[in-house]
């Protein structure tokens, strides 16, 4: 039987009590320069996607949800999807859904070479 009063005996049913705090990632708790490298590392990946918010009209809408039941994908890949062909469309350069060509976006001189 264990003494209420006694708090510096361990229990030999049950195990030790936990550490307090948060548990490491990994084998060990990082570095305060890891944590830093880390922590500027997620900044950095989240400022690779921008967040927008729009107003769309009725008709827009309508044709959003039109894309995403042919596409049969997210509202965000619809609209990337919708914007890359928008953009190779004014450039004169029709682009096919499925397969996109990133090296398009990043210079015009990769899609020249292609088209030869």
């Amino acid at each position: 039987m264990r003494d209420p009063c006694d708090h510096y005996t361990m229990d030999l049913i049950g195990g030790s009590r936990a550490k307090p705090g948060r548990k490491p990632l990994g084998e060990r708790a990082m570095t305060a320069a890891e944590r830093k490298r880390r922590s500027r590392e997620l900044r950095r990946n989240r400022l690779q996607e921008l967040s927008v918010t729009v107003d769309l009209s009725r008709d827009a809408q309508k044709a959003l949800d039109k894309m995403i039941e042919w596409w049969g994908v997210s509202k965000k890949e619809a609209i990337n999807r919708a914007m890359l062909i928008a953009c190779q469309s004014q450039t004169g350069r029709t682009g096919m859904l499925f397969d996109l060509d990133p090296a398009f976006l990043l210079t015009e001189r990769g899609s020249k070479r292609r088209q030869r």
